[in-house]
């Protein structure tokens, strides 16, 4: 029997509906997939859960902090033009023979009257050194202009900053460079800050502070180890930390938690 051409459209239509369905099917399945492998690699929410005590994960990240030994810094310094830096980004380390040694890029004031200028520099034993016609050379000692290194020092470094954070009070938890962080406010102390920014404690007696610690438990204790053993990288570290003065403020980073770090002494 000779097949019905109006059946035979419809048969054609369902097929070709059929069809896109089909493909409608599997493209929302391979969007899916995407967005899902894509969401997997961005920073997402952070974790729910109860939030951990501020004054005891504050001293939990001191501690952990107190045994670092190579950090790479990031201090952006935004309208405090009276400070000597504007900005750095460099590799820390203390492991170096003598003190605190630090290499990278800042925008500092070499001098407390003239401009800010962008150079690369490194600092050796107190000395600070710039880059000029591709070598290094002296430009005096580092703590005329600003010292790095000492960001790792365990007297009054960053490990001293935490340590002296008051009345913390934890705010929620955030993703900070794609790091589960506890937000934590409170306020330091302008002298305990000073060191590591210098002249942010002029004419400052407590300032706020909040910091973002690494949302993680602290490396378990073990009796078997000096309890000044290198830090590993691992535990709650400080990712980033906010100072305000005035209408100013501070934002120092830290990252590469342990990762090593080499500087050599220029030579000459």
């Amino acid at each position: 029997m000779t097949p019905n051409p109006t059946s035979r459209r419809r048969s054609v239509r369902r097929s070709g509906i059929t069809s896109v369905v089909a493909v409608a099917a599997v493209c929302a399945a391979l969007v899916s997939g995407c967005t899902k492998a894509d969401s997997d690699t961005t920073t997402g929410p952070a974790p729910t859960g109860a939030l951990p005590d501020g004054a005891q994960i504050v001293k939990e990240s001191a501690k952990t902090t107190q045994t670092l030994h190579n950090v790479h810094l990031k201090i952006n310094v935004k309208n405090l033009p009276e400070l000597p830096v504007e900005s750095v980004s460099a590799d820390v380390t203390n492991e170096t023979q003598g003190s605190g040694a630090a290499m990278g890029d800042a925008k500092v004031k070499l001098t407390p009257e003239s401009q800010f200028t962008e150079a690369k520099f490194l600092v050796v034993d107190k000395v600070l050194y710039t880059q000029a016609a591709g070598r290094y050379v002296p430009a005096g000692p580092a703590e005329k202009v600003y010292d790095p290194g000492v960001i790792l020092d365990k007297d009054k470094g960053i490990a001293n900053v935490i340590a002296n954070i008051q009345n913390a009070k934890t705010q929620g938890r955030e993703v900070i460079d794609g790091i589960n962080t506890v937000k934590v406010s409170g306020t330091i102390d302008a002298a305990v800050i000073d060191p590591i920014v210098p002249r942010i404690g002029q004419n400052a007696g407590t300032m706020p502070i909040t910091v973002w610690i690494k949302d993680t438990a602290p490396p378990a204790s073990d009796s078997t180890k000096p309890s000044d053993a290198p830090s590993t990288g691992d535990g709650p570290n400080l990712v980033r930390a906010v100072v305000t003065k005035d209408q100013g403020e501070v934002t120092v980073g830290l990252s590469n938690w342990a990762k090593p770090v080499n500087i050599v002494k220029p030579a000459g």
